[in-house]
């Protein structure tokens, strides 16, 4: 899907520095010289329970999503750069006007129940997405999903071919692409109003390298696909076992009962860390924190003023900031592109200048002339309330942001509120927010002025010459040029500011050093740890762990 608003904020350890350069260069890797060993089970303590493993309903909860991730395939898997790879299209084609997508299907793919896959499967999947039954499906990702997939014409030329028309060109288009195709024979009858409800979720047959073979309140097993045409698993099975928190999860752990933990919170880090037996994988996670400005608000109108937001960007310590409210296990960003994309070009994050940043403000008229610690400009004062879900978070910008006279009020909201009653009612003065930037990095959906009244341009920014690039960058699939395209973006952004880059997720993934060959590079969503997982092994139960390498 394109651009949504995530619930995950908080991750955990110091060295924030440290820890960007590495993140951003490599993810750690276990390997070992053993030679890897068919068979056994690897069990893993995961959060919640499934509720739809169907990939067209599963963005609201990630357990649905690690399942689908490893049952199902799009017609194209997304690279650690965010790149467009095949699935199961081996490949395609796009016209000249880049109007026209031709994808060529894997001929070999068959679903878990032996069933071909086939172009038919395609048509059926985009034929629900474009109904108005999914349009009213609830989901936040529904209607996203139904507009884009409605403006689109799906074709099919043969049983291996099927060809998309688009309205207009969509450079994104491929990434789109990435959701999961559901089986037209097993499907066909269920209205898709009915879907959400259908045993079918509970019983999902797709074409990934992991099929379901059982399911029960308290956990899930799945087991090799026998008609998987990839690299054959190494492991027997893997087993999921649902926990009701993480803390629940990690006691698992310790208790011997799991071999593995779905991701590891900040209060448990150390203790991971210190743990004789388990190894913490760390990767950058494509969910960025940004503090949005509302540009329209006349209430606060001297946020709409550059120098202002520049100074509120000077005056804070990134890291320092972190290492206070999300316990140092972030990577500060410095732009609304993910590091290690192909696409990411910012300006490298101006330097902490409290000096400076008073000094703007002094420049642009702002003044405490009563000495009560709050600039203020004729009867107007520097201060804004600052929404947000993490209450530590909010009190530490707060309290940098004094320290140049600004007052920043903190008010604890929910994601769910954070969305529904503030940031799509245009109903706030300054918000902490927490984005997906999986996929392709079109920028248009958050930044465009064309968004400001019913997209997702929350702030109401609008900067015509950034709205030109976005035109051109998502009208070309020329990646050179899109490089160049968002190169400038990045610049025009930083210097705009029309919200504050702050961070972006870590992904704290523990496992058994008795589970080998487990590596974790970038990701796009948390399923995607098990990337590499046919590579995966268990050592037997009566050899030493020894040392990874």
């Amino acid at each position: 899907m394109g651009r949504a608003i995530r619930w995950q904020a908080v991750i955990a350890a110091l060295g924030i520095v440290l820890l960007a350069a590495i993140l951003t260069t490599t993810a750690h890797q276990i390997t070992t010289v053993e030679t890897p060993d068919r068979g056994g089970v690897y069990r893993e303590a995961v959060v919640g329970v499934p509720r739809n493993i169907n990939p067209l309903f599963s963005f609201a909860n990630d357990l649905d999503r690690d399942l689908t991730g490893l049952l199902f395939q799009g017609l194209v898997a997304l690279n650690e750069r965010g790149e467009p790879i095949p699935a199961l299209a081996e490949s395609w084609e796009i016209s000249p006007d880049q109007s026209e997508y031709t994808f060529h299907l894997d001929r070999d793919a068959r679903w878990h129940d032996g069933a071909p896959f086939t172009a038919d499967d395609v048509i059926y999947t985009v034929g629900v997405l474009q109904s108005q039954e999914f349009a009213q499906a609830g989901q936040p990702a529904s209607t996203y999903l139904s507009q884009l997939w409605s403006s689109v014409s799906a074709e099919k030329i043969d049983d291996a071919t099927v060809r998309f028309s688009l309205q207009q060109p969509l450079a994104s288009f491929l990434s789109e692409t990435t959701i999961g195709v559901l089986p037209e024979h097993l499907w066909k009858d269920v209205p898709v109003g009915d879907m959400p409800l259908s045993m079918l979720n509970q019983q999902p047959v797709g074409t990934g390298p992991w099929r379901l073979v059982s399911i029960d309140a308290r956990g899930a097993r799945l087991e090799p696909n026998p008609y998987w045409t990839g690299p054959e698993p190494l492991l027997d099975a893997m087993e999921f076992q649902f926990y009701p928190d993480y803390a629940s999860a990690f006691a698992a752990f310790q208790a011997g009962e799991v071999d593995g933990v779905s991701r590891i919170l900040p209060q448990d880090l150390r203790a991971a860390q210190e743990s004789d037996s388990m190894e913490v994988l760390s990767a950058p996670l494509a969910n960025e924190t940004l503090l949005f400005f509302n540009l329209t608000d006349p209430n606060v109108a001297f946020l709409a003023e550059k120098p202002v937001r520049q100074a509120l960007w000077l005056a804070l310590d990134v890291s320092s900031l972190l290492a206070t409210a999300v316990n140092g296990q972030a990577i500060p960003a410095d732009g609304p592109i993910m590091p290690g994309t192909w696409a990411y070009a910012a300006p490298p994050r101006p330097a902490t200048d409290v000096q400076r940043a008073g000094e703007l403000l002094t420049e642009a008229g702002w003044v405490d002339s009563d000495g009560d610690g709050v600039r203020d400009r004729g009867e107007q004062t520097l201060t804004f309330t600052l929404l947000g879900d993490d209450p530590l978070l909010l009190a530490a910008l707060a309290d940098q942001w004094k320290a140049i006279g600004v007052w920043a009020k903190p008010q604890e909201v929910s994601l769910v509120s954070l969305a529904t009653d503030h940031l799509s009612q245009r109903d706030f003065q300054a918000a902490v927010t927490h984005w997906q930037l999986a996929g392709d990095p079109d920028p248009y959906p958050i930044w465009h002025s064309t968004q400001i009244s019913n997209g997702q341009n929350y702030t109401g920014w609008s900067n015509r010459r950034a709205d030109e690039i976005m035109e051109e960058g998502r009208s070309t699939t020329d990646e050179g040029r899109r490089i160049q395209l968002y190169t400038e973006f990045q610049r025009i952004f930083a210097d705009e500011l029309p919200a504050l880059p702050l961070y972006f997720d870590v992904y704290n993934y523990g496992v058994s050093d008795a589970v080998r060959d487990v590596s974790v590079g970038r990701l796009n969503e948390p399923w995607e740890r098990f990337r590499t997982a046919d590579q995966w092994y268990m050592l037997p139960d009566d050899a030493p762990a020894g040392e990874s390498q």
